[in-house]
């Protein structure tokens, strides 16, 4: 896949995946069985979550049970190519994550056309990472973590929970932005990189808020920065990284359901709606809350507008820093 890639095609392509609601037939007795729901990850992350409370609520409103279906491996590929091969008639459908618009650039070999191959239901929420810390490294802020990676070349270590993750591209990229001479560490799994920091084999991450909170309070870890665009409720006193100096440094990964190429407009739209309607629902909002998670709920085109500019950016930004995942 060319890593040259313009915002116009970009959008163009994933735009053209979702069929017009006039050129199909109506779906009024969508889901007539039980539908899966492939989540590209090991149960018990932050993904598996958010997919099994939206995989609930849409088997409440929807009146047939959606299944969860996890189907872990190489940088969430395997469960993406599952979906990728499936016939778009609404009963296999994708719980992707920011991976989606990372892997292509990083593995040489992908079995689909991330462009071409799926069709953008909606984004169901968003969660800003958290730059985590062990506190037992002497800095407080990110101009000391800075500092202290320019006086200590080479000698800090950074965790990243998987290759292909919104964690780990950040890492890189704050490694570029702050002309710091990091070693990169990958494991196979937020919790896996979190024990490390703990245990002090690595002196900081990117960590999702599930990861990250339960350590704050016992002081075994330590939240210097955020990278959402504005401040979250539950850290008020965390600055973003634009805030500290890093502008234009954002980054939120997220989870949305996405459906095989030309699956039918009626159908898109019926996941969309009752997924919309969920994500109004309090205790939906409150469970997604307790995880760090920002309910979104936006349409089937601003989504595919989003990948589209994930899809132009990452590649550019990947090309950059040359990360590779094999």
């Amino acid at each position: 896949m060319a890593i040259a890639i313009t915002r116009t095609l970009a959008a163009c392509a994933l735009l053209s995946a979702l069929p017009a609601a006039a050129q199909q037939p109506a779906e009024t007795a969508y889901p007539e069985r039980p539908v899966r729901v492939v989540v590209p990850v090991a149960p018990g992350g932050s993904t598996d979550l958010v997919a099994r409370i939206m995989s609930g609520k849409l088997g409440d409103a929807l009146g047939k049970t959606f299944v969860v279906d996890n189907r872990a491996g190489a940088g969430a590929l395997i469960g993406t190519d599952v979906v990728a091969k499936a016939a778009p008639d609404g009963y296999t459908l994708l719980f992707a994550y920011a991976a989606h618009t990372i892997a292509p650039f990083i593995f040489s070999r992908v079995p689909y056309d991330v462009f071409n191959d799926f069709t953008p239901i909606t984004l169901v929420a968003s969660q800003p990472l958290l730059l985590t810390i062990n506190p037992s490294i002497g800095t407080s802020s990110v101009k000391e973590l800075i500092a202290l990676a320019k006086a200590k070349p080479g000698q800090l270590n950074v965790g990243l929970a998987t290759p292909s993750s919104s964690g780990a591209l950040i890492a890189e990229w704050f490694k570029v932005v702050t002309h710091t001479n990091i070693t990169s560490v990958p494991f196979k799994g937020g919790a896996l990189a979190m024990t490390a920091l703990l245990q002090g084999e690595i002196q900081f991450m990117f960590a999702t808020a599930p990861a990250a909170m339960p350590h704050l309070k016992s002081g075994k870890a330590r939240v210097i920065a955020t990278s959402g665009d504005h401040r979250l409720s539950y850290l008020p006193e965390v600055p973003t990284l634009d805030e500290v100096g890093l502008k234009g440094f954002e980054a939120e990964p997220w989870g949305g359901f996405l459906g095989p190429a030309r699956l039918p407009r009626a159908i898109v739209d019926r996941i969309y709606q009752a997924s919309t309607e969920s994500l109004k629902q309090a205790d939906t909002r409150e469970r997604l809350a307790a995880s760090g998670n920002v309910p979104v709920g936006s349409s089937p085109e601003k989504f595919a507008q989003r990948l589209a500019r994930e899809l132009r950016q990452n590649a550019e930004l990947i090309k950059r820093v040359g990360m590779k995942a094999d």
